[in-house]
């Protein structure tokens, strides 16, 4: 059914650019010149690389030497993150755009530095997730007048069930839409999934025929990501996480860690970014 309504809303298609990238394949001569083509797409590039996140010690001033000292699979999570924002710019949406943009970066950043500090080996794949988890918001946004009240009444089922109260609303949610998007985008399955399950964490968790150790690690690193960040609060204008206090246990449990740990984790990324974003 969600499937059926998502069917009338734009989605919005993936950039040429990406293909452009991915028919250079190792080449890194060629990924340059194709980024840089794109002089608003490089130049965002430059300005997000040469941001305190990356910790460099020199500023990057050219494409070629992001790619040199930052490898491919970065520079493509940057890349994508930019085509993203740029495509949503162009549709009309219910919601703070400005905002939304702010705590998807910020998961991002977060959520990799998290898979740093516990050594899981999946920086870029937790950053690429921030950036696209919540997708499926604008997406929605832009056909419903009210979705901004809607997403703050999903934030305050003390039940935790955000997307629950979406589909009881208005019959399709922002994990499904942004499920869709990851699909015409082709991202990888491993994010899609977890687009797509971000929601659906105690189920994702408990089942064990889902044989994803990756998958549950990353849904777990963006659920912590999202609290330590507030989203609770800057996206659903809500005083209290609900939902990560439905799903701590099962999620810190997964990953080995008590609420002490947590509190170590959090302390640990908020020295090593300079202060949650």
């Amino acid at each position: 059914m969600t499937e059926d309504v998502l069917k009338g809303i734009y989605i919005p298609p993936q950039p040429k650019l990406i293909d452009e990238i991915k028919l250079a394949k190792t080449d890194l001569d060629e990924i340059a010149t194709r980024i840089s083509a794109d002089p608003g797409v490089s130049a965002a590039v430059l300005k997000t690389v040469n941001s305190p996140f990356f910790g460099l010690k020199s500023p990057i001033v050219s494409i070629s030497q992001a790619v040199i000292l930052l490898g491919i699979d970065r520079v493509m999570n940057i890349v994508k993150s930019m085509l993203l924002k740029s495509s949503m710019a162009k549709i009309s949406t219910s919601i703070n755009m400005e905002r939304f943009w702010e705590s998807s970066s910020a998961v991002a950043i977060v959520s990799s530095a998290i898979c740093r500090q516990l050594n899981l080996g999946l920086t870029d794949e937790a950053y690429t997730l921030g950036l696209f988890h919540n997708a499926g918001v604008p997406i929605i946004a832009q056909q419903v007048s009210n979705y901004g009240q809607i997403i703050q009444d999903s934030y305050a089922r003390e039940d935790g069930k955000i997307t629950r109260e979406e589909f009881k609303t208005i019959g399709m949610h922002h994990a499904a839409a942004g499920y869709r998007l990851t699909r015409v985008w082709k991202l990888p399955k491993l994010i899609a999934e977890a687009v797509k399950n971000h929601h659906s964490v105690e189920r994702l968790l408990d089942d064990n025929s889902i044989e994803n150790p990756k998958l549950k690690s990353l849904v777990s690193v963006l659920k912590i990501s999202e609290h330590m960040v507030k989203l609770h609060s800057r996206l659903g204008n809500c005083e209290v996480d609900y939902e990560w206090e439905q799903n701590k246990l099962s999620v810190l449990g997964f990953l080995g860690l008590s609420e002490y740990d947590e509190e170590d984790l959090e302390d640990a990324v908020s020295y090593t970014l300079g202060g949650i974003p």
